[in-house]
């Protein structure tokens, strides 16, 4: 980080911390603790973030956001299973407070791959369970993950992220391995723990069916960390050595 970015962020927080102590609205002082807990991220002082972020929970116990900032600590301190267990913690909460789309967006999101890292696919398959184009998805994805390949292949989906993953589940079948580089190569930012998946899985495909992998540098190279999945750090060093 430049020292400009870093002064400028440490006048953000310095404002944050002056403005907090006038508000008396919960909502908005909920709002201003997560800004400066990400400040704090940004700033390299996770210890500080985690302190504040414990606090935060401690004096908001049904508030779902807490909770899944705690596990993104966790997961970001090498703590997979802690992380798991609170995304769940936050996806139950969410659950209670009848926001069903945030549970399951957490559910087949951090909750999902953290338990496909530790390979237990009967969990990815309960988690898998319901309506929805990307739990259909996964759902197929976990069943070939487990050793079965019977489920057909939906058409039409109007999802991204699920329009990725038919992509890559249709490319372990036989199908579409071509498209598999373009679509790593025009992916951003958004969802980068999927977009790792893609990358990962996408070169595994390539290198079964004797493509050149040459390719695949940019993408594996222009990957932007963090990326929360366990798998990561071995698998990058294992791609990048080969690339």
């Amino acid at each position: 980080m430049s020292a400009s970015s870093e002064g400028f962020l440490g006048r953000q927080l310095l404002s944050i911390r002056n403005t907090i102590g006038s508000v008396t609205d919960p909502s908005r002082l909920r709002k201003l603790r997560r800004r400066e807990i990400r400040i704090l991220l940004e700033l390299g002082n996770p210890a500080a973030a985690g302190d504040l972020c414990r606090e935060l929970v401690s004096d908001n116990p049904s508030w779902p956001p807490g909770y899944s900032m705690l596990a993104d600590l966790a997961c970001r301190s090498g703590k997979w299973e802690e992380g798991e267990r609170i995304f769940e913690r936050a996806a139950a909460e969410h659950e209670a407070a009848g926001n069903i789309k945030a549970a399951v967006r957490l559910r087949t999101g951090p909750v999902y791959r953290l338990a496909e890292a530790r390979e237990d696919y009967e969990k990815c398959l309960s988690l898998s369970s319901g309506d929805g184009e990307l739990i259909s998805i996964l759902k197929i994805r976990s069943g070939r993950l487990s050793g079965s390949n019977d489920l057909s292949l939906p058409d039409g989906l109007q999802d991204w992220l699920a329009q990725h993953l038919l992509m890559l589940e249709s490319a372990w079948r036989g199908t579409q391995q071509r498209e598999l580089l373009q679509a790593a190569l025009e992916w951003s930012n958004t969802e980068p723990e999927w977009r790792w998946r893609f990358i990962v899985e996408g070169m595994a495909v390539w290198k079964r069916d004797g493509f050149d992998l040459d390719g695949w540098k940019k993408p594996v190279r222009s990957t932007v960390c963090p990326i929360l999945d366990p798998r990561f750090h071995r698998e990058w060093r294992n791609l990048f050595n080969d690339r």
